[in-house]
Formats: C-alpha cells, sequence, structure tokens
C-alpha cells in the first residue's frame, strides 16, 4: 500500500477542489469491502496518487481473498470514516439506501467528495443529493450504479449532451439476461435456468430483486433523472418480471421473429409525459438488443441528433463495477491533485418531477398465449373480441393440443393502447371457451 501522504488535504478548501499545493496523495475512505470494494482497493492498493484511510466492514474477520490487507485499516463504523478531517473522497460501496443516505449526506455536508455505485441511493434519493453537493462545492459521481463497467452516466451527460434524448431501452439485469438466455439456447425451464443462474454465482439465493424487476427499476429511473432530467420515484414505475415466462414462449417468439428479453425503457412524449416502465419485451431478431447474451447488459438510445447508439459490456462483478468507480475516484483525483475544480461539467444538473405517462395509454404491439376448449369458431371468437375492443391481430398461432385436451393459442396484435388490449384481454377471459390466460407481452 501506499505511504501516507506527509499533510493530508484536509482543510475546507481542498477539500472542495483547491487544495493549496500538489503533487499529495488524495485521501479515500472507503465504506464496504465487498465484491466491488476489493475490486477498486486492489486497483489501487499501490498507486501512487491514492491512498485509503479507512475502510468500513461489517465483519472484520471475513476473508475478503485479499493478500496482505492491514486489519488497522478496517473499522466497524461507517461514521468514523466519514468523519475523520483527513479523508477528501467517501466511496461508498455498501448497498441499501436509508444508512447510505445518512452518511452520504454527513459526507457532502463536509465537504468530502462522494463516489457511490449504489443504485437504490441514486434512484430514491438523487435529487436531494445532487442538491447538497452544489451546495458544498463537491462532486458526488455514480457510474457503477448502473451496467456495470458499461460508461453510460458520463456519456449521457457529456458526450450525448447536445442531443435530446428521446428514448433508452436496457437490458440492465445481468442475472435475468442469464436466465433468459438458457431458456432461449437450451429449451429450459425458468426455474431449472434460475438454478443454474444460483449455482453460477450469477442469482442471489432470494432473487426476488432481479427476477421481478426491482433492479431495473432502479436504473432507468437513474438514467431517466440524467437523459431527460426527470425526477421519476422508481416506486411509481410500471414492473413486471419475468417468472411467468415459459419455454413454450421462448420457442413461439423465435417462430416468430422475436427473442424475449427484460426491458427497462423510458420514452419522452411530445407532450412532456415520460412513458418509463420495466417489463419483458419480444424484440425483434434485427434489433441490436436481441444478441445480448448470458450476464451481458446493453443500453441502447435514441437522439434527435446522434440516432441510434448502444452501449454494452459486462453489467455486474467484481472487476467492471470496480472499473466504473475506480474511474470516478481518478477523475476527481485529478482535480485535486493539479489544484483544478474537479470536472464541473459533471454538476448534475436540477431535476423536476416526471410526468409520467398512464400505462394504459401507452402503444405497443402484444403477444398473448392462452389456452381454449379445442372446439370450432374459438379463433373466430378471439377475433371478434379483439376487434371489439379495437384491436387487429398481425398473426394467430395454434400451438398444438395439451395433455389435458386444451388448445395452445398465441395472437400477436398490431400496435394499440394497452386500455384496447386490456379490454380485449377481459373479453377473451370471459369467453366459455377460455380456460387460462398464459402470458401477455409487449412488443419493443
Amino acid at each position: 500500500m501506499s505511504s501516507p501522504p506527509s499533510q493530508a488535504l484536509s482543510d475546507q478548501n481542498a477539500l472542495n477542489g483547491n487544495p493549496q499545493t500538489t503533487g499529495k496523495q488524495v485521501v479515500i475512505g472507503m465504506i464496504g469491502l465487498g465484491t466491488v470494494g476489493s475490486g477498486v482497493f486492489k486497483i489501487f492498493r499501490d498507486h501512487s496518487d491514492i491512498f485509503f484511510q479507512k475502510i468500513a466492514v461489517r465483519d472484520s474477520q471475513k476473508n475478503r481473498n485479499i493478500t496482505d490487507l492491514d486489519s488497522d485499516l478496517l473499522s466497524q463504523d461507517p461514521f468514523e470514516v466519514v468523519r475523520d478531517p483527513e479523508t477528501q473522497v467517501i466511496v461508498e460501496l455498501m448497498g441499501g439506501a436509508e444508512l447510505a443516505r445518512e452518511l452520504v449526506v454527513e459526507a457532502l455536508n463536509n465537504g468530502k467528495h462522494v463516489v457511490t455505485a449504489n443504485k437504490e441511493l441514486i434512484a430514491k434519493y438523487g435529487p436531494e443529493l445532487f442538491e447538497l453537493a452544489r451546495k458544498n462545492n463537491v462532486r458526488i459521481l455514480f457510474e457503477g450504479a448502473v451496467a456495470g463497467g458499461i460508461p453510460i452516466i458520463m456519456p449521457l451527460k457529456l458526450s450525448l449532451g447536445a442531443n435530446k434524448i428521446q428514448e433508452i431501452a436496457g437490458i440492465l439485469n445481468g442475472t435475468t439476461n442469464y436466465i433468459l438466455t438458457k431458456m432461449t439456447q437450451e429449451g429450459w425451464s425458468f426455474e431449472q435456468a434460475l438454478a443454474e443462474a444460483q449455482a453460477k454465482g450469477f442469482a442471489e439465493a432470494d432473487p426476488t430483486n432481479d427476477v421481478e424487476g426491482f433492479d431495473v427499476g432502479y436504473k432507468i429511473s437513474v438514467l431517466s433523472l440524467i437523459a431527460f432530467k426527470q425526477e421519476v420515484d422508481p416506486l411509481s414505475i410500471h414492473r413486471e418480471g419475468i417468472t411467468r415466462i415459459t419455454a413454450e414462449d421462448i420457442q413461439t417468439a423465435r417462430e416468430l421473429g422475436y427473442v424475449i428479453k427484460l426491458i427497462g425503457l423510458a420514452k419522452m412524449q411530445a407532450d412532456g409525459r415520460l412513458d418509463i416502465r420495466v417489463h419483458p419485451m419480444l424484440i425483434p431478431v434485427s434489433h441490436p438488443l436481441s444478441n445480448i447474451q448470458n450476464e451481458f447488459n446493453a443500453i441502447f438510445v435514441k437522439g434527435d441528433a446522434v440516432g441510434e447508439v448502444m452501449f454494452y459490456g459486462r453489467g455486474a462483478g467484481e472487476m467492471p463495477t470496480a472499473s466504473a468507480v475506480a474511474a470516478d475516484i481518478l477523475a476527481i483525483a485529478t482535480g485535486l491533485l493539479k489544484g483544478n475544480e474537479p470536472i464541473p461539467s459533471m454538476i448534475i444538473d436540477p431535476a423536476t418531477p416526471a410526468k409520467l405517462l398512464p400505462v394504459g395509454e401507452t402503444r405497443n404491439k402484444y403477444y398473448l398465449r392462452l389456452n381454449t376448449n379445442d372446439r370450432p369458431k374459438v379463433i373466430g371468437h378471439l377475433g371478434n373480441a379483439c376487434g371489439d375492443a379495437g384491436v387487429s391481430l398481425e398473426a394467430v398461432m395454434q400451438k398444438g393440443i395439451n395433455p389435458d385436451g386444451t388448445a395452445s393459442i398465441v395472437l400477436l396484435t398490431q400496435e394499440v393502447t394497452e386500455k384496447q388490449m386490456n379490454q380485449a384481454l377481459e373479453a377473451i377471459r370471459q369467453q366459455e371457451s377460455t380456460q387460462a390466460i398464459g402470458c401477455l407481452l409487449r412488443v419493443l
């Protein structure tokens, strides 16, 4: 590890990005030494410009797969790290929102820069924290909070800053993408693919946060905050998971020219309302997102000037996410060491509360799988139910007879509103021949 700095740049002027002298190390305090924190420590432990003052951990005796880790570096009190007068940058990697918010607020009010990979923290409290950072003339950077090692926050803020962003569609969760990939490639059930993901460490013992779309909800909320300057409560986002998707849905989608992916979607409407949602979608095989496999992530962006661009890479893991966190640390450290204000262009603009487009007013093509009695005129009755609701059908497929004697039927609609589709679905549900509604999916 690097030697301690001869003199910490601890006065208020230094903490605010204007050190009195140059050439000294930047003093780091880190909260969390788990998967990502360990990666950050490995990147910087011998770095000439970075000095770790203290690292807060829950269990100081835990084996962290770090050679020659000095136990004196560890503390079980995160507030000790935040309140250290010599520390210039707090790196928050503990996860969760409430305690993390308390720590980050105190750090910002103490004039310390903050780097975090905490998507829940930014999704829930980002605007409040950005305002505190502006007030105290410090930075809060969070490139690692969305899509692991894929650069997306800085590009949205700077590289695409001349654009009015029109749409973001992202595969933002490696666990669900791995599960859907295995279901597609191997013909596995959801349960089989989930068990494999857990065995390989891609899924938690309790996978709810991933497979029910909560994780993606936080991430698309953060992206909307940057791209549209719209503040979105992640709990207000329409959200559906992947647990009802079957191998039959995967195969039928393929026959129709689609693959199924869990998508975080945000589209700005002409009237200023934001269409933001998280759910599985049928992706045309011609679309770049259709080829994203296993634990990889991708973000597809449409801008009025640039057109369509896509960012792709590993969306999680020790070193990919640590790479993003380390880059944020270096961006701040470079300014501190050179006596400059750290990256003034990364001051996050104030956001306004988003006006959300009700999901019933969104427009989509739909895929519907259902089981009906195997009798004449069933297809005609389904067509009538759709027609009465103003829903035009693009394709109808009978997938055969099930062991219980029912027929498995798939409908693919033209683009309609969600309200129209729900009206048709309710009429279909009331038909005597309908035995079960299997899966309703939207098309990107």
